[in-house]
């Protein structure tokens, strides 16, 4: 495309682009073309409209030429007013991986690498009774594989796991982004990886180790929980499912049993946070009101086509309604909203079938938007070709990350709100990582994490456990 590019530009518009000027000119066609699906040649026509272009000389035109790009790439936040091009993120346009199927729709290990303080573990006995013909390998150390093996992003989702023993991240907080509010979550950090494979993922450019890394050692995890509580000595949130899908495995893992037991007679709030409809253990044990089993929700069309591997939206909203019935409280995620002209019809449906199929209320209802950084857009593109949702109006935000612009961003939580709202007006609605600015837009004002904590958990009490 560059090359070609490069001819019709400077035949079109009596100029030489150098490399660099060709390389920003290149990514913002292709992004252009991969959203609005129009060729280049009906770019350069609206090109040609364009007067600053044609009465610009040298460097000057191909400045000219970019400011117009920059307005057909970003149409919406462009008729608000001119847009900073240190904003833009114009990242080298590369040819996207080429990679092989992993996903399956029962998660079966390619290998199992077990650490030597692990191969005793409970963890390893249910693998090996689930995958008896799987083939093994010791380690003494997890970083062994590491260091033979340089890791490739096509790697990422290889079905490899890594049975090891947890001695340090047991129990951290949520990390929030620089200037934005938080809600003081904790992190119960069990495991690394998912068998799962979402577009928007920051694992695609968080992680540098293929496959999925399990704890063996519970017993730990629940010392240290009980160590950190003592000092903490509060009503919490905590959860799973930062690095790891809560239940995506747990018909193999059986973690959520261990979880549930644990957790329920203790004053916090426990989440399991899934994509998944693999119910089967919760199903099996009675739940406690302070055990909540929450899912992430989209459109069907966009689950389809961004979240491989994962349950279809009624399937999850019928594994919420089977938890609910056996005693445990629900939560939902409308976490990343992902703006498309259509997406005003797509999520008020999604919410009115949430709604349908459940009776409110929820222990909390969470909304943010697509962001992530620009490793992350990076690794999306090579991984995802044609899955375009990066090619949205993501500009680089104050915390450097890619967000729509504020004014987007309003519009999606007052319409997301109105919409739940229509419906339930008790479930707390918090907004995901967001300034004091677009809080000012909810219903409760907030303007710190401490503020947040305390409405999420206002409404909650452990009378009951």
């Amino acid at each position: 495309m560059r090359n070609n590019l490069k001819y019709l530009l400077e035949e079109k518009f009596n100029f030489i682009l150098n490399n660099n000027q060709l390389k920003d000119i290149a990514r913002l066609f292709h992004e252009i073309i991969q959203r609005d699906e129009i060729s280049d040649e009906n770019i350069i026509r609206q090109l040609e409209k364009n007067d600053n272009i044609g009465n610009s000389k040298g460097k000057d035109k191909f400045q000219a030429i970019k400011r117009k790009l920059i307005t057909l790439r970003f149409p919406l936040t462009s008729s608000r007013g001119k847009i900073n091009s240190r904003d833009v993120y114009l990242n080298e346009l590369k040819p996207p991986l080429r990679l092989p199927d992993f996903l399956k729709k029962d998660f079966v290990p390619e290998k199992i690498f077990i650490e030597m303080s692990a191969k005793n573990s409970y963890l390893l006995k249910r693998f090996n009774a689930q995958f008896p013909d799987t083939p093994q390998e010791e380690l003494n150390h997890l970083w062994e594989y590491a260091q033979k093996h340089r890791f490739k992003l096509e790697d990422l989702k290889r079905p490899l796991v890594f049975i090891a023993q947890e001695n340090w991240d047991f129990i951290k907080r949520c990390p929030c982004t620089k200037d934005h509010l938080g809600c003081n979550y904790w992190i119960f950090n069990l495991g690394f990886g998912c068998p799962y494979d979402c577009s928007y993922c920051f694992l695609q450019q968080y992680s540098n180790f293929p496959g999925i890394v399990l704890p063996a050692n519970l017993d730990d995890f629940f010392e240290k929980f009980d160590s950190f509580f003592k000092k903490i000595n509060r009503p919490i949130r905590i959860g799973t499912g930062e690095f790891c899908d809560s239940l995506a495995l747990d018909d193999i893992t059986g973690y959520s049993k261990q979880l549930v037991d644990f957790f329920r007679d203790k004053p916090v709030f426990f989440e399991l946070k899934t994509k998944s409809a693999n119910i089967s253990n919760l199903l099996s044990l009675k739940g406690a009101p302070n055990i909540i089993i929450s899912w992430s929700l989209n459109p069907q069309e966009l689950i389809d086509s961004q979240e491989f591997g994962t349950a279809g939206l009624i399937e999850r909203l019928q594994a919420a309604k089977q938890v609910r019935k056996n005693g445990y409280s629900l939560a939902f995620h409308f976490d990343p909203v992902i703006y498309s002209k259509d997406w005003e019809k797509s999520y008020k449906q999604v919410i009115k079938q949430l709604y349908k199929c459940l009776e409110p209320g929820f222990k909390w209802i969470s909304i943010g938007t697509l962001r992530g950084t620009r490793k992350l857009k990076s690794a999306s593109e090579l991984r995802f070709e044609g899955k375009n949702i990066f090619y949205g109006e993501l500009l680089l935000g104050s915390d450097k990350k890619l967000r729509y612009p504020k004014f987007l961003r309003k519009e999606v939580y007052t319409n997301m709100l109105k919409w739940i709202r229509s419906h339930d007006t008790k479930t707390p609605v918090y907004l995901c990582m967001e300034d004091t600015d677009c809080w000012q837009i909810m219903d409760k004002k907030l303007t710190s994490a401490k503020q947040i904590e305390n409405y999420l958990l206002a409404n909650n009490t452990f009378t009951s456990i």
